[in-house]
């Protein structure tokens, strides 16, 4: 008897070692509402104002500071409970971290999106952001705030100060042409930097070329916010990768008032070669009401001054979506 309650005791004391020295987590969040999108109906709308989605993340303990961790993210669809094409759409990455940082490999948000996604205010996947609506992406000028085959580092938080390096290699990029001399493309990589210090969030980050050829070039992005105690206030000017979608600024301003945060943003296009897109500009207005810290009621609208159509062809020239975001 005395030893099975030993044997007993063994294996409970195994267990919680086990338990205390690797984890997982399952997480998620919720978008769901009324809304149309430059000159769609009105309809049930899910990811309006953030992405709806379900992910697994988890760590081992390896001793010696060293940790293995994964991720795992999917994007869910509202309406009908289905899912995109790619069954990890969102991330699917190993990786180690430890005193140096972390390394991680696989399909994730790159460098920029990670840094320059804070500038605004109102967050980069929703439907009426301005930035997003003129294609000057806050988030990436890669084309996607995700992107594959990322081999990515993000340093230690040193007093504020953090940064973050990707590379894509070229033979990651796609397959290659019949003929090698048609081959444009090439290995790629993002360095983005942040420091914050008290109400004050300052980033910049950087895009190598993608491709060979007269349309690609080296993007860049640079912003800047601070946090008053009434009001805060972002300011971003990004230069994208791709030529054709050119330069251009965002600014924004947001009140908090109790449980509610109402804001406006604008962004405008400059130094487009298509003078169609050059000087297009969209704004802003949002008002997001906090149930609670997991669950927000939001309302917001976006306008696009864009009168050739070079960016958006649609017959509309703006989007309206109410709805609700629920985390777990």
């Amino acid at each position: 008897m005395k030893k099975s309650l030993i044997a007993l005791a063994v294996l409970g004391t195994v267990t919680t070692l086990a338990s205390a020295q690797s984890s997982v987590t399952l997480y998620g969040r919720g978008d769901a509402g009324l809304g149309k999108v430059f000159g769609g109906k009105s309809e049930m709308i899910s990811s309006y104002k953030e992405t709806s989605m379900i992910g697994l993340r988890g760590t081992e303990d390896l001793g010696g500071g060293l940790k293995a961790i994964f991720n795992f993210e999917q994007e869910v669809n509202l309406e009908t409970g289905g899912t995109t094409a790619n069954t990890w759409n969102r991330a699917a990455l190993v990786g180690i971290g430890g005193g140096f940082g972390t390394f991680e490999m696989g399909r994730m948000t790159t460098p920029q999106a990670r840094t320059m996604g804070t500038f605004d205010l109102n967050g980069t996947a929703n439907q009426s952001s301005a930035l997003k609506n003129v294609d000057l992406r806050a988030d990436g000028n890669l084309g996607s705030n995700r992107q594959n085959s990322q081999f990515q580092h993000t340093s230690p938080n040193f007093s504020g100060f953090q940064a973050r390096a990707a590379v894509l290699l070229k033979e990651d990029r796609g397959a290659a042409p019949a003929a090698p001399a048609a081959d444009t493309r090439k290995s790629s990589y993002q360095l983005a930097a942040s420091y914050k210090s008290g109400p004050l969030t300052v980033g910049a980050a950087v895009q190598s070329k993608m491709a060979e050829g007269a349309n690609n070039r080296t993007g860049f992005a640079v912003g800047a916010r601070y946090d008053f105690p009434a009001v805060q206030v972002s300011a971003l000017y990004t230069q994208d990768e791709s030529r054709t979608t050119g330069k251009g600024f965002g600014l924004g301003v947001a009140v908090p008032l109790g449980a509610l945060m109402v804001g406006a943003q604008i962004a405008r296009v400059t130094d487009n070669p298509n003078p169609a897109r050059d000087g297009a500009t969209a704004y802003e207005l949002f008002a997001n009401y906090y149930l609670s810290k997991r669950t927000m009621l939001y309302a917001a609208y976006g306008g696009l001054n864009d009168e050739a159509k070079a960016i958006r062809s649609t017959t509309g020239s703006n989007t309206l979506g109410v709805g609700v975001v629920h985390r777990f």
